[in-house]
């Protein structure tokens, strides 16, 4: 099982690839033989999954979609055909599509921001990341409050 961390800045080279930074590439699970699939992430972000925790992802998709509810066709048609597999280079790049770098704003030579989540890497551009912190009003300290609330439990106001 992959476990993604940490915070890392970096380039992509005139060619669309992105070396990634060694404790990333650490932590790709061997089981995944250095496959990834990447895909448009929420908020303008770009998604980078070993292919092992991509096939969880997937799956647990499956087991929520029902083909006649419009939002499900639509959430499969707008997020799987702007996804790709890719494959770790000799060199340790990944190559990133075109259609990708356009969705995430980021454009080579420029510095972007590669952070570990957990089963995945996302990559930023620096500026939409900042406006996307701005657009959300809590701390993470208010946010994790939420995520860790038991269930059931009332807010007393």
């Amino acid at each position: 099982m992959a476990s993604f961390k940490g915070t890392y800045t970096s380039t992509i080279d005139p060619k669309r690839r992105l070396k990634l930074p060694k404790k990333l590439k650490d932590a790709i699970p061997p089981s995944s033989n250095e496959s990834f699939v990447i895909a448009a992430g929420y908020d303008e972000c770009i998604f980078i999954y070993p292919k092992e925790e991509w096939e969880k992802q997937e799956q647990k998709l499956r087991d929520l979609m029902v083909d006649d509810l419009e939002e499900h066709r639509f959430y499969e048609r707008e997020f799987f055909p702007k996804s790709e597999d890719v494959k770790i280079d000799r060199a340790g790049r990944l190559t990133l599509p075109q259609g990708l770098l356009d969705h995430a704003q980021i454009k080579p030579k420029e510095e972007i921001f590669i952070f570990g989540v957990l089963s995945r890497i996302e990559l930023w551009n620096p500026k939409v990341y900042q406006k996307y912190k701005e657009r959300f009003p809590q701390t993470r300290e208010q946010v994790a409050q939420k995520i860790f609330k038991p269930p059931n439990v009332v807010d007393k106001k």
